[in-house]
């Protein structure tokens, strides 16, 4: 099936006239028997370890602290003078659900009544005796980013910890060195009172008796809806004893011991209200107890390992630069897989690394866009099987995003609201269904509520802006509250995970019900004018213009999912009905708006010149409220323009704005940013290299980070990685692309097309078509190319050398291309290599860069040549 979707995905192509066969000469060559392993041999241990977390001195505050986790289990590892600390949080534990009655919030959130927590289910303290881990000479803590192990030394004692890749263990080693031992004491502890009536919500929590551990098991009800979670912990070795009559802690107590003692901390979470999440917590204890340290690391390293040596990125500079950015994208993969392998994803705002209880600035609702930028960069990092969290959330909330769409906008198709629980969009009664749609689309004044609907949509993200008015444009706008967009960018990257991956069986089960609910929610959504084109009104252009008119974002959305779908559709050989309706769709849709337009222009701050795309039309709201460069979301995520399109004026349009967008001009010579715009993906996507240094750094500064890499710049207890998975997109998008000339038509790959000739850089990543790509880049010339076949089928490559080159395949001849896309018929598992014609291979070479022996300085230069210094770690 594979290669027959291949065949049938070049027919597009020879339309636009770039399906012209290359003319192939079987040339005799001095590497024509050469095998086609890689040239480069790349030393995983030591390219992921330059970006170890080294602090000299101890954690300013708990949030710099250092992350472990394995997906599903998290903590941060910070210590005080007398202890290391952890807060033990799980992806699957939230408060309440989407059917919560009351306000949206934690306890630092809009209300101090809010119940809207999520993922925290014990703090828990190892107190070691004395000051040991006070600030000096001989501290230092290290996160091993490859061997996902925190080591803590300080004069006469040492620790290490992990949490366990293959169980939700924490393993903790203490090696007390001092002449005189101290007792340890382990105190797990509760932050709130054992019970917290709220409504109709009851939080409890209460400690179990166990012998020789330490259980606190946590429950949320709230009608319906259970969620439990445990935290069990333990003293290896006998001896020790419980104590502590607090109802909020519990403490263990192990005598005195020179040597080596190791802790166990396990947890569990269900939402069964009959589940025995305590025995199962206990139970992994068990079974970890009768393995030491080393048994007990030994699968958890095999696990790393192997993630590791799936993909790398080692680019260097003459200013420190390249290395930094580097080590970004390790740090930002690193938290994927310590975080994205369980029942959800992680929450983009503390993840697994809350420190301070319920506290979670935003609450318990995921965003769409600040989510998704996680997970960029999975695919060509070969870590595919990290997004199956994501995808699988939000395709289990199909069902209720159809009910949503009839319900809110009166149509058919799938809508997916920005923001909204782990478990989708609530369902109103029927009873309330006509009185909210009447107000939600302005049809009745919002005084007209009823009671009772306002009390039911309080906590829904899109629901609420009728709910509380006061703090609303035209009494039914918001941020989010009438955001359509967000479904396609789910179902675009649904397609992106297909062609990486060619999982026919994926795209069948969830890709393309993702792709068909959200065309059909704009297919009706939009209305065709005196024009004779289709039309949209009252929806929102991202969270920057309110209830416009032919939004751009909208009309590049269609764009963008229609002929993946139609393509999808062919595919697996079903709805041939809609792909007709679907195809006069995009056929009669409106144009993008043009900053010439009246109706533009009455849009205040949404045109930027008259011969470029503007936002949109003015509608119900003028004015700019959360400024995001919308412009450029016809170039990503939607991909309806990229460097394989090569319309000239198209290409016009596309860089102007770039030049234009004034957020992330702000950004560019160091000015604060209130949003995680995707200006630089798109930049780089436009194939702008000699400025991504300056890209790169002042938008990695723009997020206020802090030692760990963690950005602050949505407020104390919202620390997030948003930002490192922007930087990781937008430096491997510079290294690899893989885009077709129209969305849903063959992709063709791209070496370095936005790489600064000062920077060199080799990497291994994954391109779309299942193809490995390895290639490397020194004094602005390519060395090579190498490509492995995962699925087979023909791999277009554009010429980096622009002139004759030779591809190998393990003893066969070589064959000359002189085309400007050489188009390789390749075998599933066939390797290949690309070389320019005349020139001899280059000699095959380690990758192995020397350890990193303290934290990691770089300087950033901005665009206006303001030069700004930031650190990975702490010094002394």
């Amino acid at each position: 099936m594979m290669n027959g979707f291949r065949r049938s995905l070049r027919r597009p192509m020879a339309v636009l006239g770039l399906c012209i066969m290359p003319a192939v000469l079987w040339a005799q060559s001095p590497i024509a028997t050469e095998k086609a392993s890689s040239l480069l041999d790349v030393n995983h241990p030591a390219v992921v370890s330059r970006s170890d977390l080294i602090y000299q001195s101890p954690a300013a505050r708990p949030v710099e602290g250092l992350p472990i986790g394995n997906g599903r289990m998290g903590t941060l590892v910070w210590t005080t003078p007398d202890a290391i600390r952890f807060q033990i949080n799980r992806c699957d534990v939230f408060a309440v659900n989407k059917t919560h009655n009351g306000p949206q919030g934690s306890p630092i959130g809009p209300s101090e009544e809010g119940v809207d927590y999520c993922g925290g289910c014990a703090a828990v303290s190892i107190a070691l005796g004395g000051s040991p881990l006070q600030a000096g000479a001989r501290f230092e803590q290290r996160l091993s980013i490859h061997d996902a192990e925190v080591s803590i030394a300080a004069s006469d004692l040492r620790a290490r910890c992990f949490i366990s890749a293959v169980a939700d263990v924490l393993v903790l080693e203490v090696d007390d060195r001092r002449p005189e031992p101290q007792p340890i004491r382990l105190t797990v502890s509760m932050w709130r009172a054992p019970e917290v009536k709220t409504r109709d919500h009851v939080a409890r929590f209460r400690f179990e008796d166990t012998p020789d551990a330490v259980l606190v098991v946590q429950r949320f009800h709230e009608r319906d809806y259970h969620c439990s979670s445990a935290v069990a912990a333990r003293i290896l070795g006998g001896h020790a004893r419980i104590e502590g009559t607090d109802q909020r802690a519990r403490t263990i107590t192990a005598p005195a011991k020179r040597g080596k003692s190791t802790i166990l901390i396990s947890s569990a979470a269900s939402w069964s209200p009959q589940a025995d999440v305590g025995a199962t917590a206990v139970r992994l204890l068990s079974e970890a107890s009768t393995k030491s340290y080393d048994a007990l690391r030994q699968a958890h390293a095999q696990w790393w390992s192997g993630f590791w040596s799936r993909t790398f990125v080692h680019a260097t500079s003459s200013d420190g630069l390249g290395d930094f950015v580097s080590c970004l994208r390790n740090l930002h993969l690193y938290h994927m897989a310590a975080t994205s392998r369980g029942e959800l994803p992680p929450k983009w705002n503390a993840s697994l690394f809350s420190t301070d209880g319920d506290r979670r600035t935003w609450g318990s609702q995921f965003w769409v866009w600040t989510t998704e930028m996680l997970y960029f960069p999975l695919m060509a990092a070969d870590a595919i099987d990290l997004t199956d969290p994501y995808f699988n959330m939000y395709v289990r909330q199909l069902p209720d995003c159809y009910k949503a769409a009839k319900q809110r906008w009166g149509v058919q198709g799938a809508f997916f609201p920005e923001t909204t629980p782990f478990d989708g969009p609530l369902i109103l009664p029927d009873d309330l269904v006509a009185n909210v749609q009447d107000v939600y689309l302005g049809r009745k004044e919002r005084s007209r509520l009823d009671p009772r609907a306002r009390a039911a949509c309080q906590f829904d993200s899109s629901l609420r802006a009728i709910a509380e008015p006061e703090k609303k444009a035209a009494g039914r706008y918001s941020w989010i509250s009438h955001l359509v967009s967000s479904g396609s960018e789910l179902a675009v990257q649904a397609w992106w995970r297909y062609r990486y991956s060619g999982d026919e069986a994926w795209l069948r089960r969830n890709g393309y019900p993702l792709l068909r609910g959200t065309v059909e929610f704009y297919r009706h959504m939009v209305k065709k004018g005196a024009d004779g084109r289709y039309h949209l009104s009252g929806t929102n252009v991202h969270e920057d213009f309110w209830g416009a008119k032919d939004g751009i974002m909208d009309l590049a959305a269609i764009r963008g999912t229609a002929p993946l779908a139609i393509r999808a559709a062919e595919i697996l050989g079903v709805d041939s009905d809609l792909c007709s309706k679907w195809k006069d769709l995009l056929d009669n849709l409106a144009p993008y708006p043009m900053g010439a337009d009246a109706e533009a222009k009455r849009l205040t701050g949404g045109v930027l010149a008259d011969d470029v795309w503007a936002a949109g039309h003015l509608g119900d709201v003028s004015g700019s409220h959360n400024p995001e460069d919308v412009w450029l979301n016809p170039v990503f995520p939607f991909e309806d323009w990229t460097l394989e399109t090569r319309n000239p004026a198209t290409d016009r349009i596309v860089h102007k704005l770039l030049d234009l967008a004034p957020k992330f001009r702000s950004v560019l010579n160091g000015g604060p940013l209130g949003t995680a715009i995707r200006t630089p993906i798109a930049w780089v996507r436009a194939g702008r290299g000699d400025s991504l240094p300056a890209v790169l750094g002042s938008y990695y500064l723009a997020f206020n980070p802090v030692a760990n890499g963690f950005s602050l710049f949505e407020g104390e207890h919202a620390h997030s990685i948003e930002h490192l998975g922007a930087v990781t997109m937008t430096l491997q998008e510079a290294l690899l692309q893989s885009v077709s000339p129209r969305p849903g038509e063959p992709e063709v790959i791209r070496v370095f097309p936005a790489w600064p000739k000062e920077w060199e850089a080799s990497f291994r990543l994954l391109a779309r078509g299942g193809f490995l790509v390895t290639s490397s880049i020194r004094a602005g010339n390519v060395e090579f190319v190498e490509i492995e076949s995962r699925l087979g089928g023909r791999c277009p490559l554009r010429n980096p050398w622009g002139a004759p080159c030779l591809v190998v395949e393990a003893t066969d001849a070589a064959r000359e291309f002189g085309d400007d896309v050489i188009r390789i018929d390749t075998k599933r598992g066939g390797r290949y290599r690309i070389l320019p014609k005349g020139k001899p291979a280059p000699p095959a070479r380690a990758v192995s860069p020397p350890p990193l022996t303290g934290p990691t300085d770089c300087t950033v230069t901005l665009m206006g040549g303001k030069t700004v210094r930031t650190t990975l770690g702490r010094h002394r």
